[in-house]
């Protein structure tokens, strides 16, 4: 089920699992840790946005999932150039803000947590995996230098080399004892997104 809401002449569709994990989280959230995720990701498509419209490239519709935000654009851009500057804007805009925080508020705990989400959306998305902008920026670079199946090959190669030692280390904490899940599913998640790429 989805729900559909137009905005100055953009969709924003919204799945009912994104409410149904939304209010899930923000009833097991007591410390209101959420935040510090959630903002981070919002300026990070907003960094994608910002690009797309210096580049001129408008937006058609953005769909909210449980796992992840989409932008869907009209067309797609006229270069390889701008398909990087976009791929690589919300890394940048995620970087910029951690350095904001860092020089205009790190004296709060609250700061700090900012800054690291931050540089963690960030690092997150510079993984050359897939359809995260790491993994998008390899593939348009690929493309522009090599053949396609030179190109296809480079990049599951680098998803592969990239899961590999992430993977390792989610096993290691869980097996210690850390109790943490969310490495682990989140290489689940990278794992699922490079082989349907390769399917």
């Amino acid at each position: 089920m989805l729900v559909t809401i137009p905005l100055l002449g953009v969709r924003l569709r919204v799945s009912f699992w994104f409410f149904a994990a939304a209010a899930l989280a923000l009833l097991l959230d007591a410390h209101l840790l959420l935040w510090y995720l959630a903002l981070p990701v919002f300026l990070h498509e907003l960094g994608h946005i910002a690009v797309m419209a210096f580049c001129r490239v408008k937006v058609a519709e953005i769909y909210f999932t449980p796992v992840s935000i989409r932008i869907i654009t009209q067309g797609q851009a006229t270069s390889y150039r701008k398909e990087l500057a976009i791929s690589l804007g919300g890394i940048a805009a995620n970087l910029v803000a951690a350095l904001l925080w860092r020089l205009f508020a790190f004296q709060s705990m609250r700061a700090m947590l900012m800054v690291a989400s931050n540089l963690a959306v960030a690092a997150f998305n510079m993984l050359p995996v897939g359809n995260l902008d790491g993994g998008r920026a390899l593939s348009i670079l690929c493309a522009r230098y090599l053949r396609p199946d030179t190109a296809r090959i480079i990049s599951a190669l680098a998803g592969f080399a990239a899961l590999v030692p992430l993977t390792a280390g989610a096993a290691f904490l869980l097996l210690s004892g850390s109790g943490n899940f969310t490495l682990a599913l989140a290489c689940v998640y990278l794992a699922f997104i490079v082989a349907k790429k390769q399917l």
